[in-house]
């Protein structure tokens, strides 16, 4: 048996050696066998390209911007010590970046400039990191909490420093809410010594070196301004100040609307440019009150703003002039063709002129009949035909009175419940709720108080008296304080509209 097994393993070996002699006579060619080795071929090879790691560090300042500030190490590793105190204006992408660079000049200032009375430290922020570290935790420079606390006092610095230089770009931008500067450490010593040492020396450099900081760009402008919406008034008050002409002045009130878009006052600066334009051209007037129209007709509420009496007379001279402005405005309101009404109101002044034909024959009849006629005849055939003049009506007890033009027609919109009917506002606190919705919801408690005043209302009682009716629809305040301004947050808000 053993010598059998044998055999046939030999048989078998000899026959693999013996493959490569044996002939195919079969006549089938060679069917190769697919293995899938094509398939693999045709794909392309897998590199091995590094993938991108997470860097746990990449949130901090200095990672980020080290491209964008062009940083060296050095000051990438001291904006990696900042913070943002995240808000509305420093979450602008293009703010904060202003605002950074502000920060290092303000530094390379100090750091060349302000030289420390003690010649061991290099600069004037290092030997204010020392004071503080001596006067408020009194740690000698052996001990092992030292340098942990200096290093902590010395971002807190520079993080006070940053909070300056914010400011300092508000103010550039036309911000006039400020963040809060307050310095952590309030002991007296340390207060003056850091109040003589960087902040006056600041406070000079930030002023003079605020032509550095770059203008706002267009896209900014719109989030500025729809953060802020009163932010407009500093530039209306420049192109009212530069003023030339009336065509001028029109386009640069159209870029300054244009970059309120998002403003829920947009309206107020085409109403304000018609008001300032009147003295100067009365067509003007005309095109960019009509502009506020189109504006107001589209916002949520119709204020629908009447011009003054004395606007009235510059714009006005006869009753038949007034008369066809109402018309172009209510034309406008059902047609809403601005274009159409804009043209029409460039025509509102032309001369207007009977057409009237006169039989010679008859006019000489009449000469012999009535003499007396002659006399009213020839004040009818006057070319420009007289008509009661509107200066020459009496005043109104105060020069301001508004003009009431009659607009017979109102959107379907302004018939509708604007709130839900379960708080049961009253029109006083509606007319607080609209007033926050055109300030983007957020009003300064100083400019309510004077608009309550002038309701002879009380700002406390009145304040609290909308939020005692939204508790219980909110389960929540309503209009909440924050700094000096009153807040309403937006959700809340929208929970109050009539959304049918």
């Amino acid at each position: 048996m053993s010598e059998n097994i044998t055999l046939n393993t030999n048989t078998n070996m000899q026959n693999e050696h013996d493959d490569d002699s044996i002939i195919d006579v079969s006549g089938s060619a060679d069917i190769p066998i697919d293995f899938g080795m094509a398939l693999s071929m045709q794909e392309p090879a897998v590199e091995n390209t590094l993938q991108p790691q997470y860097d746990p560090e990449g949130w901090k300042i200095g990672k980020k911007y080290i491209r964008k500030l062009s940083l060296n190490d050095e000051k990438a590793a001291m904006l990696d010590r900042l913070w943002f105190a995240d808000n509305v204006f420093n979450e602008i992408e293009y703010c904060r970046i202003q605002i950074l660079k502000q920060f290092l000049r303000a530094i390379d200032y100090l750091q060349i400039h302000c030289v420390p009375i003690n010649k061991s430290y290099a600069t004037v922020i290092e030997e204010l990191s020392e004071i503080i570290v001596c006067l408020q935790y009194n740690y000698r420079k052996e001990s092992l909490n030292y340098r942990y606390t200096y290093d902590a006092v010395q971002t807190e610095i520079f993080n006070h420093i940053l909070k300056l230089c914010e400011n300092n770009v508000r103010e550039v931008y036309g911000i006039k809410r400020k963040i809060n500067t307050d310095f952590n450490y309030t002991h007296p010593d340390i207060q003056h010594q850091y109040g003589r040492k960087i902040v006056s020396k600041l406070e000079v450099f930030l002023a003079e070196n605020q032509h550095q900081i770059l203008d706002a760009d267009h896209r900014t402008n719109i989030v500025l301004n729809e953060n802020n919406t009163g932010r407009w008034k500093t530039k209306f008050e420049t192109i009212k100040e530069d003023f030339s002409n009336a065509p001028a002045f029109e386009r640069e009130i159209f870029r300054l609307a244009d970059v309120n878009i998002r403003n829920p006052s947009q309206d107020t600066i085409f109403f304000e440019a018609s008001k300032f334009i009147s003295k100067h051209d009365r067509i003007s007037a005309l095109k960019l009150y009509l502009h506020y129209f189109e504006k107001d007709l589209n916002s949520s509420q119709f204020d629908r703003k009447q011009l003054t009496k004395s606007i009235q007379k510059s714009l006005f001279s006869t009753n038949e002039q007034l008369t066809d402005f109402e018309n172009i405005l209510n034309e406008f309101i059902t047609t809403g063709n601005l274009e159409a009404a804009i043209e029409k109101a460039s025509k509102l002044y032309l001369p207007k002129r009977k057409k009237i034909m006169i039989d010679r024959d008859a006019v000489e009849n009449v000469q012999k009949q009535h003499s007396g006629t002659v006399a009213l005849l020839g004040e009818y055939l006057r070319d420009d035909y007289e008509e009661e003049n509107i200066s020459e009506q009496p005043a109104g007890t105060e020069e301001e009175d508004e003009l009431t033009m009659n607009i017979t027609h109102q959107n379907a919109e302004t018939n509708t419940q604007k709130y839900i009917e379960e708080p049961n506002f009253s029109e006083i606190q509606k007319k607080i709720l609209d007033l926050f919705e055109k300030q983007s919801f957020n009003i300064p408690q100083s400019e309510m108080a004077a608009y309550l005043q002038s309701k002879n209302l009380f700002m406390g009682s009145t304040i609290d008296s909308i939020n005692d009716l939204c508790f219980e629809t909110l389960d929540d305040v309503l209009i909440e304080e924050e700094d000096e301004y009153f807040t309403i947050n937006t959700d809340y808000y929208k929970k109050l509209l009539n959304n049918d």
